[in-house]
C-alpha cells in the first residue's frame, strides 16, 4: 500500500521534458536536460511529501521544483539569469539579496541557502494578491536547508549546460529600470499649470491632507478649478486624500492618508498605519510612486513594517526592491 502511495505521489507531480523545454524557450533536447529534469522530479516528489508543501497544488509544486533545478543549472554553469539577477542586485544596492544578512560563507559564484530561501520565498509571495511572505520564516529556512544539502551533495555530478534558460527568474526590463531623483521645482523654471495653481493654493507646500470629500471637492473647485462635477462626485465613498504638487503635475492619492506622519496631516493614525502602510509598496495603483519616494525621502512612513516579526527593519532596508518587485509597471511609472 504504502509502495502504492509512493508510486501516485511520483505519478501526480511528474514534470515531464516539455515543460522544461518551455523554460528554455526551445524545442530541441540537449545532452544536459534529462539529468536536470530528473533532478527536478526528485525535488517535486520530496516537496509533495512535506507538510508545508501539502495544501499547495501540484502546478505550484512543480513550478518551484523547476525554478529551483533552473537555479541549480544556472549556478553549475556559473552563467545564466541567476547569475544577472545577483550582479544586479549588488550594484543597485551594495548587496547580492534583498532580506538576508551575508556572511563571509555567502559565494557568489556557487550555491547559497540564502539563494534557495529567497526562490522560495518567491512562492510564499503573491503579487497578484498583494501577499507578503516572510522571508525569514522558520519554515522556509529550514526547507531552504534541506534543498541545500541536496544540492551540494550532487553538485559535483551535474552536468554543465552550454544551454541555459533566458529569463526564468526575472525580466530584463525589471533590471533595466532606474529609480529616478525625486522632481523638484527649478528657481524660475516653468510647472504645469495644475502644478503651479496647487503650489499656490498650498503656499508652496508640496503635500495637502484633507479629512473628507467636501473639503477635497471645495478645495478642487475653488482653487483648482476644477469643474468636472462627475469627476469629483466619483469620489464621494472615499474617507480622505492626499494631493502632492511636483513639476509633472499635481498627484492624487485615495483612502491612505492615515499612513503618513507629516505635521500638516490631521488624517495621521498611527495603530492604522502600523497595520496598513506596507501595502503602499506592495499594491499597485495604491499609492503614486513619486509620492511613496517622496514619503520614504522625508521619513513621512516611520511605522511602515510587514506583518511579521522584524518586518519593519525589513520593508525599511529593502523599500526600494520590494516596490521594484510588486508594483511592477507602477515602479517609476508614468
Amino acid at each position: 500500500m504504502a509502495e502504492q502511495n509512493q508510486f501516485e505521489i511520483m505519478k501526480e507531480n511528474k514534470i515531464y521534458m516539455q515543460e522544461w523545454l518551455d523554460f528554455h524557450q526551445r524545442v530541441k533536447v540537449v545532452d544536459t536536460d534529462r539529468w536536470y529534469l530528473g533532478f527536478a522530479n526528485r525535488l517535486a516528489e520530496m516537496l509533495a511529501g512535506l507538510s508545508l508543501y501539502r495544501e499547495v497544488d501540484t502546478y505550484s509544486r512543480q513550478e518551484t521544483a523547476l525554478l529551483l533545478t533552473l537555479y541549480l543549472e544556472d549556478c553549475v554553469a556559473d552563467d545564466g539569469n541567476w547569475r544577472q539577477f545577483i550582479r544586479w542586485h549588488h550594484r543597485e544596492y551594495g548587496r547580492y539579496l534583498p532580506f538576508y544578512t551575508l556572511t563571509d560563507n555567502y559565494f557568489p559564484d556557487e550555491i547559497n541557502l540564502e539563494d534557495i530561501a529567497f526562490i522560495l520565498w518567491n512562492f510564499y509571495s503573491d503579487i497578484e494578491t498583494d501577499e507578503v511572505g516572510n522571508p525569514l520564516d522558520d519554515s522556509l529556512l529550514k526547507l531552504a536547508g534541506v534543498i541545500y544539502k541536496l544540492m551540494d551533495e550532487i553538485f559535483e555530478e551535474a552536468p554543465i549546460s552550454g544551454h541555459l534558460a533566458p529569463e526564468w527568474f526575472i525580466g530584463r526590463d525589471f533590471m533595466e529600470i532606474k529609480r529616478t531623483p525625486l522632481p523638484v521645482p527649478v528657481p524660475g523654471g516653468e510647472l504645469p499649470e495644475s502644478a503651479a495653481r496647487f503650489l499656490e493654493a498650498s503656499g508652496g507646500k508640496p503635500l495637502m491632507f484633507f479629512d473628507s470629500h467636501r473639503e477635497w471637492a471645495a478645495f478642487a473647485v475653488e482653487k483648482m478649478g476644477w469643474r468636472d462635477h462627475d469627476f469629483i462626485d466619483s469620489y464621494k465613498e472615499c474617507r480622505n486624500f492626499i494631493m502632492y504638487g511636483n513639476p509633472k503635475g499635481v498627484l492624487m492619492a485615495l483612502d491612505i492618508a492615515e499612513c503618513l506622519a507629516h505635521e500638516d496631516n490631521p488624517c495621521y493614525d498611527q495603530k492604522l498605519a502600523v497595520v496598513n502602510a506596507y501595502r503602499l509598496f506592495c499594491e499597485q495603483g495604491l499609492c503614486p510612486f513619486d509620492l511613496l519616494k517622496y514619503a520614504m525621502e522625508y521619513r513621512l512612513l516611520p511605522d511602515a513594517q510587514f506583518p511579521f516579526e522584524d518586518g519593519k527593519r525589513l520593508l525599511h532596508e529593502n523599500w526600494d526592491f520590494v516596490a521594484r518587485w510588486f508594483l511592477d509597471e507602477y515602479y517609476e511609472g508614468d
